[in-house]
């Protein structure tokens, strides 16, 4: 029963996890998208028979996993980046931004060491040559009640990561719509908060974005805290 219950918690979880990058993404469209942009009705069916709010929350949980997908695709480019430039003077700032730089970190630390030392003295002779990831699932499968806390902090670092893309998204078409505007295309606001909120979001990026590289790697040396 005890199973059943952690299974459903982990789907409703889930769940929530998608459905609250989707609805801030229609909550801010909302508010920056002109009044003059918008479809008809009219398709197959008239949408007046949905009910609206069963409507916005597949969109929103259909919106969730587009950013999901944008996140990933950020994190592939944004560690593409930082390691073409390793040859520049530049690399050692970038390099914080590193999505696995908590793995660098981690390997000798004195947490690992001792780790390293415990699964040796279980009889695993190869376990000095493991990789942090190898050492990890190890001993999360000998610690299963650790998994909702680790859980916990995933989901914080993925709700961080995801607004984070979804700023990033609409400061970048901010700027696109604003070199539009000169060629009479007019479909985001630009009133005096509507900019200041533009000019502020690549610097939320970069907080959340820190926010996100603390919480991950929390969850993933927690399995390394108890050595059992």
């Amino acid at each position: 029963m005890k199973d059943v219950f952690s299974s459903l918690k982990e789907f409703v979880w889930d769940i929530i996890g998608y459905l609250i990058p989707g609805y801030l993404v229609i909550i801010l469209f909302n508010f920056f998208i002109t009044s003059n942009i918008g479809v008809k009705n009219d398709f197959l069916f008239s949408w007046e028979l949905l009910n609206p709010a069963y409507v916005l929350i597949v969109l929103a949980y259909v919106l969730g996993f587009i950013v999901y997908g944008l996140t990933q695709f950020k994190i592939c480019i944004q560690d593409l980046v930082i390691e073409k430039t390793k040859k520049f003077k530049i690399s050692k700032f970038l390099q914080k931004y590193h999505s696995e730089i908590w793995k660098d970190e981690f390997e000798n630390s004195q947490a690992l060491i001792a780790a390293k030392r415990r699964l040796t003295d279980d009889g695993i002779s190869e376990a000095s040559q493991m990789k942090v990831n190898e050492i990890r699932d190890i001993f999360m499968s000998r610690n299963p009640e650790m998994d909702q806390k680790i859980y916990t902090f995933m989901f914080r670092a993925s709700v961080f990561d995801h607004t984070s893309t979804i700023l990033m998204i609409f400061a970048v078409i901010a700027l696109i719509g604003s070199f539009l505007q000169l060629f009479g295309l007019h479909f985001f606001k630009y009133e005096s908060v509507h900019i200041i909120l533009y000019i502020s979001f690549p610097f939320l990026c970069i907080r959340l974005g820190n926010a996100k590289r603390y919480f991950y790697s929390i969850s993933q040396r927690i399995p390394m805290s108890n050595l059992k």
